[in-house]
């Protein structure tokens, strides 16, 4: 596939992106965790029925450091994070303070810093479509895995399969957020603000009360507020990249990287479970 970027467009927004999430996993610094917290990875394996990882696995993306150290206190493996921005490194190191199982390297998912074959299992969440070429993180990531070793990766919908009204409110939401991301950290945030007690009336409040309302976007949660709603509105609109994708094009993701697609499931999002091939034995020569 050819891609829309040239290399200075491409290290742009690649800058970019690194810059936006950073900011916003830097406004605060968390307490390091010592007990597992339920978050993206548990979703992923509710939805796949996955089983836990052992050995050493890889957290491509690790964000703010949540699952990173949940996934070693709650299945007892080692852990290496990769994040790219300054905000996330600092927040991770702090949440895996007292995980001495769990490390964290800052690097690229188009450049992993690891040799062949090192990772007994890996996981992606929300990561992979925010970079300027998917399918190479995809096959960078795998790169990493023994084989056998198992993949869950979580993407986008492309809401192909939504009515036509669904979208165009994706097409909507998507123009506003090529306006919005041009704005510093600080005026994204700011735009989300001014747009979350909307958001809430539209979105949060019909699916705490309608049936048909259940899978609007930013649904009612029991500690949902307007002032949460902040937080994912600046994920959303923050992104410079943003790739989308159906069901089989998420499955052809992880097959276009020699991966065999075990499972894949619709959470608000496709999420696919994946693993590597086993070595093949080797050949002999007959008599």
């Amino acid at each position: 596939m050819t891609l829309p970027y040239d290399r200075v467009m491409a290290d742009r927004l690649t800058e970019a992106t690194s810059e936006r999430f950073g900011h916003g996993w830097r406004l605060a610094t968390p307490e390091p965790l010592t007990a597992p917290v339920s978050y993206h990875l548990d979703a992923m394996r509710a939805a796949l029925g996955a089983p836990a990882f052992a050995g050493r696995v890889l957290d491509a993306g690790c964000g703010e450091g949540v699952d990173l150290a949940s996934v070693v206190l709650r299945d007892g493996c080692r852990a290496v994070g990769v994040e790219l921005s300054d905000g996330g490194v600092h927040t991770t190191r702090a949440r895996i303070a007292r995980t001495p199982a769990a490390s964290l390297v800052q690097g690229n998912l188009l450049a992993l810093p690891f040799r062949d074959g090192v990772f007994d299992g890996a996981y992606s969440y929300g990561v992979v479509h925010h970079t300027i070429d998917p399918a190479a993180a995809v096959r960078e990531i795998v790169r990493t895995l023994r084989p056998g070793a198992r993949l869950l990766l979580y993407v986008y919908e492309d809401f192909g399969d939504r009515s036509l009204a669904w979208r165009a409110a994706l097409g909507a939401v998507n123009t506003v957020r090529a306006l919005v991301w041009r704005l510093s950290p600080r005026g994204i945030r700011a735009v989300c603000w001014a747009m979350a007690p909307f958001v809430y009336l539209g979105c949060t409040w019909p699916s705490k009360h309608f049936g048909w309302a259940k899978r609007f976007p930013y649904p009612a949660t029991q500690n949902r507020s307007v002032a949460s709603l902040v937080p994912d509105l600046y994920d959303r609109f923050a992104a410079p990249i943003e790739q989308r994708y159906s069901r089989a094009g998420a499955e052809a993701l992880a097959a276009q990287a020699g991966l065999i697609v075990r499972r894949s499931a619709q959470a608000r999002g496709w999420m696919v479970w994946a693993e590597k091939p086993e070595a093949s034995a080797p050949q002999t020569a007959s008599a």
